[in-house]
């Protein structure tokens, strides 16, 4: 009797120690999923000054709205391209979040796409190209997008990889940099000239 009792309590600690085993590999497959899914966000540089590879004044205020803008959003990884112009927009946000950016050659877009892809966990920021952006966007299979105009610095790309997939991409504006138009008083209302009687 002793020994039957002692049987049936071995396979019932058998069973719960399955159990428990199938439950943390459950747990550990559901932790690492999640630690494949990222968000990338994707931005032109900043604005530059005029024949140069360096960034005005309006791009300067846009790179630390972006800093601003990120400071909270868990960004662990940034790319930029060799190019002055990138590293300078991410720069600001680099040293608030004391990462130091990969730096990839703008002419290989393929070695940045096989980072996004295979890249560790972590949000992105990438900072790109006119011409880049949308070739990268269209090879992570996130959808085509319009051309970026040669003026236009706001258009923020947002796309999330999980399992090697890529969402649709989203696309926003960020920070308004426009320098302001001069405010003018209005003119004074002109008095009626007195009607002669």
């Amino acid at each position: 009797m002793w020994y039957k009792h002692s049987k049936a309590i071995k396979h019932k600690m058998k069973r719960s120690i399955l159990r428990i085993l199938f439950l943390a590999l459950l747990l550990c497959q559901l932790s690492s999923a999640q630690q494949n899914i990222r968000t990338i966000f994707l931005v032109r540089h900043a604005e530059t000054a005029p024949g140069a590879d360096e960034l005005s004044a309006a791009g300067g205020k846009r790179a630390e709205c972006l800093a601003k803008m990120f400071k909270d959003a868990k960004i662990k990884q940034i790319y930029v391209t060799d190019a002055k112009r990138t590293q300078e927009t991410a720069a600001p946000l680099a040293k608030e979040l004391k990462l130091t950016p990969t730096i990839l050659p703008a002419k290989d877009p393929n070695a940045l796409i096989r980072d996004l892809f295979y890249a560790g966990g972590g949000d992105i920021l990438v900072v790109g190209h006119s011409d880049t952006l949308p070739f990268v966007l269209a090879r992570l299979k996130a959808g085509t997008v319009p051309p970026i105009g040669e003026n236009e610095y706001d258009r923020m790309f947002v796309v999330t990889i999980s399992e090697g997939a890529a969402t649709p991409v989203t696309t926003l504006r960020y920070c308004d940099c426009a320098v302001p138009a001069a405010v003018t008083q209005p003119a004074a209302p002109k008095k009626a000239a007195p009607k002669k009687r």
